[in-house]
């Protein structure tokens, strides 16, 4: 990879890491579409909640498309944020489970795993760990 992000001539992203990186980016989305529609739901009795939610959701969505970024760009640090998120997301699925909501938990799990698979495959560790090692070379 060239200082950039692109990949160096000759070399392209591993399908994982894009994958990786485009269904984190649609969490991020989602989240901050959350966030704007939290705010048509603020009312007066409850304004702490619903402000402390809409500021929470967006300020979650903006990080979370950093990090997709960075995992798109094979950036080490992006590595760690993205699968912390994805195993906080496995337990809320769980959540989920039973009733009309079950698809939400299947969803919420398949999209969980598959970006961890992505982030963890040894394709995407080759690339972050290159990616670290261009760090500490002239």
């Amino acid at each position: 990879m060239t200082q950039t992000g692109a990949p160096a001539p000759g070399r392209r992203r591993p399908l994982t890491i894009v994958v990786a990186a485009v269904l984190l980016a649609v969490e991020a989305l989602i989240a901050l579409v959350y966030a704007v529609l939290e705010v048509g739901q603020i009312r007066m009795f409850r304004a702490v909640v619903g402000v402390g939610v809409t500021i929470l959701m967006a300020g979650f969505g903006l990080v979370l498309l950093l990090v997709a970024r960075g995992v798109f760009l094979g950036g080490r640090w992006s590595r760690g944020p993205a699968v912390a998120t994805q195993l906080i997301l496995l337990p809320l699925a769980w959540g989920f489970v039973g009733g009309r909501t079950t698809w939400v938990a299947v969803v919420l799990a398949a999209v969980a795993i598959t970006v961890l698979v992505g982030l963890l495959h040894p394709r995407s560790t080759a690339v972050f760990v290159q990616r670290a090692g261009d760090k500490t070379q002239p």
